[in-house]
């Protein structure tokens, strides 16, 4: 564990991007029924600024990836929790990454979409600027279904279905689990692509999943193969019941930061390259 977060201002961290202006730092916000504001953390877990973002709500952030856009460094924010799915049209807000200093931001740009296939939970966002996508993996039990917004696209979208992901569960099955576990096994809570563009990480509340794909690859194809994938610690925390839901790559696309809901909360950096297969 690289350390703990303790800041009441963050009970419940449901999103993590890695800055592209300040080396070492992450920017975090809270899960849904908390204020529109971000906050960025250093590598020991202090919050180093709080941003709140002006003009939209935060219904239900769920997640939160940093990018390179035209004219410099981009967040994008999934405001699309939807637990009973119920919301006919969600949300993902794009913004310039805010300096060090400020205390206030605004979005450039709100994308509103819908799913071709209804309403659906969905708790993770990744950016892939070079092919100008929005990914989004919805929150199911696997099989679960990876869709694509357009980037550059209109302000009001239907989200493309990419491929179905496999339920890659690198475990036995469990002899008896609860309802929840059973409905939630494997289930999408974040996800991120690396800098280089060829991983995509993905989190559930018990392990991380690392695919990667070859140059020209699509996604759709390489996410029929088995990722790298590792366990999320639960012993020596001070808080053994966390809910994992927040993960991004550092900025040099070597390791996964790792957080989630409960104080204190770890903050974990894992290297899936050095992790067994």
């Amino acid at each position: 564990m690289a350390a703990l977060i303790d800041d009441a201002e963050l009970p419940e961290i449901s999103g993590c991007a890695a800055s592209h202006r300040q080396p070492g730092w992450l920017w975090l916000h809270n899960d849904s029924g908390n204020a529109p504001r971000l906050f960025a953390i250093d590598d020991r877990g202090r919050v180093r600024a709080r941003v709140t973002i002006d003009g939209v709500a935060a219904g239900d952030w769920e997640d939160i990836a940093g990018y390179d856009g035209p004219t410099g460094p981009m967040l994008a924010i999934a405001d699309t929790g939807d637990n009973f799915a119920l919301r006919r049209e969600v949300s993902v807000f794009l913004l310039p990454e805010p300096d060090a200093s400020a205390t206030h931001a605004a979005p450039l740009r709100q994308i509103r979409f819908r799913y071709p296939d209804g309403p659906r939970d969905l708790e993770a966002l990744a950016v892939d600027a070079a092919a100008g996508q929005i990914l989004l993996l919805d929150k199911r039990r696997p099989p679960a279904t990876l869709y694509a917004l357009t980037l550059a696209g209109p302000d009001e979208q239907i989200a493309q279905r990419l491929a179905t992901v496999p339920d890659w569960w690198p475990e036995p099955p469990t002899p008896v689990e609860t309802i929840g576990a059973s409905r939630y096994r494997g289930a999408a809570t974040a996800m991120d692509l690396a800098p280089d563009g060829r991983r995509l990480a993905v989190l559930n509340d018990t392990h991380w999943q690392v695919y990667s794909r070859q140059p020209g690859e699509s996604w759709a194809t390489a996410l029929q193969r088995a990722p790298r994938s590792g366990r999320l610690p639960r012993q020596g925390l001070p808080m053994r019941d966390t809910i994992y839901e927040a993960l991004c790559w550092d900025a040099a696309g070597d390791g996964l930061w790792i957080s989630g809901e409960r104080l204190p909360a770890p903050l974990l950096h894992v290297h899936p390259d050095a992790a067994a297969p």
